[in-house]
């Protein structure tokens, strides 16, 4: 399950950016992504695939141990240069693609315009995880 989100409001790790929007409600994220997108221009899709994959749980006690999980991941790039991925767990491309575009927004962002909005949202949705905790 998504511990927290703990990052700078200037700043986001990709990790802590696909942790989160993975958990996040996929409707809430695309929706939120559609609107992003527009500022973005032209998107390419370079890869997307469903695979099994095997991903690391770490219990409360510090034991650490694997399973599997069916994941999506897109790769997007766009005009500007800047690339995106994204993935999620379960077979939703959608959602990854929406995740993929926010990861890209972020990368091609050089002058913050759409970083102040999109770490709002980020930090919306931690506080909705959290209290659904």
């Amino acid at each position: 399950m998504f511990q927290s989100f703990n990052a700078p409001m200037d700043r986001v790790d990709q990790g802590e950016l696909l942790s989160l929007l993975s958990y996040a409600d996929p409707e809430q994220v695309k929706a939120f992504a559609a609107e992003i997108a527009e500022a973005l221009g032209t998107l390419e899709v370079v890869s997307k695939r469903t695979a099994l994959a095997r991903l690391p749980i770490v219990g409360s006690d510090g034991t650490q141990e694997t399973f599997e999980a069916i994941i999506t991941e897109v790769w997007l790039h766009s005009t500007n240069g800047a690339d995106g991925y994204g993935m999620c767990i379960g077979t939703d491309v959608d959602h990854a693609i929406a995740v993929a575009v926010l990861d890209l927004a972020l990368a091609a962002d050089s002058v913050g315009l759409l970083t102040g909005k999109i770490m709002a949202f980020l930090q919306a949705q931690a506080e909705q995880l959290a209290q659904a905790e």
